[in-house]
């Protein structure tokens, strides 16, 4: 029988201001919401076959950062297509933002190895911004207005500058992967139980970031 949205509402109402716990998927058949007095409502996004699961996204949909979901409710979603590139800037500032720096944005695809363009834009401005603010401005003004042509002589110009970069950060995320694992080699999984899972994430990083690499080698 398919299930209607009062059904799952009567069936997952709560009154401790906790929500089921339906898995996550990226992609889901349940969305809810909470009334005034904490009870979470569940419904289903369309007309659900029997027999099937119920899932809901922890992500509002976006499954870009399976870091993410490991670090808030420690499970890792093996389904992610990318992974957020790990490259961190400080300080964080307006104009970063606005070239793409976000989590969300910067990402490395898990099937083609692939960097999105936010990756190679805000490395750019980095670089420019150590050594040519004058070009780093020009960038900044030709993303903000739309001017593709400027913006992509200043990455031709210095696309070797930001490939170098870009495998250095690759290269030395890898090498902290492959040390944090070796560290790992004798721990009591009773102890620290939840290191497997660690492992894991882990593991499904390192696989983006190989993939990522191979894909450089050939640019």
């Amino acid at each position: 029988l398919s299930r209607s949205r009062e059904k799952i509402a009567d069936s997952f109402r709560h009154n401790f201001f906790r929500r089921p716990q339906f898995n996550h998927d990226t992609n889901w058949e349940i969305q809810g919401q909470y009334d005034d007095q904490g009870n979470y409502y569940a419904y289903t996004t369309y007309d659900v076959p029997a027999g099937s699961p119920l899932r809901m996204t922890y992500t509002a949909g976006d499954s870009s950062n399976p870091s993410f979901l490991f670090a808030r409710y420690g499970f890792l979603d093996e389904s992610s297509p990318a992974t957020f590139c790990k490259i961190l800037i400080e300080p964080v500032t307006q104009e970063l933002v606005d070239m793409g720096y976000s989590h969300e944005r910067m990402l490395f695809y898990r099937g083609s190895g692939e960097a999105s363009e936010e990756v190679w834009d805000v490395l750019l401005y980095k670089i420019l911004g150590e050594n040519n603010p004058e070009h780093q401005q020009i960038l900044y003004v030709a993303h903000m207005n739309g001017d593709y042509d400027t913006k992509q002589a200043l990455h031709n110009q210095y696309y070797s500058e930001t490939l170098s970069a870009l495998k250095s950060h690759v290269d030395g995320f890898l090498a902290e992967l492959e040390d944090l694992s070796n560290r790992t080699v004798g721990r009591d999984r009773n102890v620290h139980p939840r290191l497997p899972i660690i492992l894991q994430h882990n593991e499904f990083v390192k696989q983006v970031f190989l993939a990522v690499r191979e894909n450089l080698m050939y640019k």
